[in-house]
């Protein structure tokens, strides 16, 4: 079952969503290159923070993803963004799924 990260913060001002989305889709190629990455979404709430959801294939995998993402000018991109003391990162591991079949990173599990 595939492990979940979740990350949030919070924009800093005069940040617009398309340049949020714009440095959010530009760390995907990064990623899609990383061990075990599988999937990530990302999404606002109404009282402006973000939220990126990625889907890993162990924890192991959600840990090395912050070092491996490290030294990546997409991350740096991103990071100059965000208003760094509202980041709040969490990796999950599921104890329930809505269905036997999870088809995040293409297959069944």
């Amino acid at each position: 079952m595939p492990v979940i990260e979740i990350v949030s913060w919070k924009a800093k001002p005069g940040v617009t969503d398309e340049e949020m989305q714009v440095a959010l889709a530009a760390m995907v190629p990064d990623l899609k290159a990383l061990p075990g990455f599988l999937y990530q979404s990302a999404g606002k709430d109404s009282q402006g923070r973000w939220v990126d959801v990625y889907y890993w294939g162990s924890v192991k995998d959600a840990h090395a993803s912050n070092e491996l993402m490290a030294d990546k000018a997409s991350l740096t991109t991103l990071l100059a963004l965000i208003e760094m003391d509202t980041i709040c990162m969490e990796v999950i591991e599921p104890v329930q799924v809505s269905s036997d079949t999870v088809t995040l990173g293409g297959g069944e599990r």
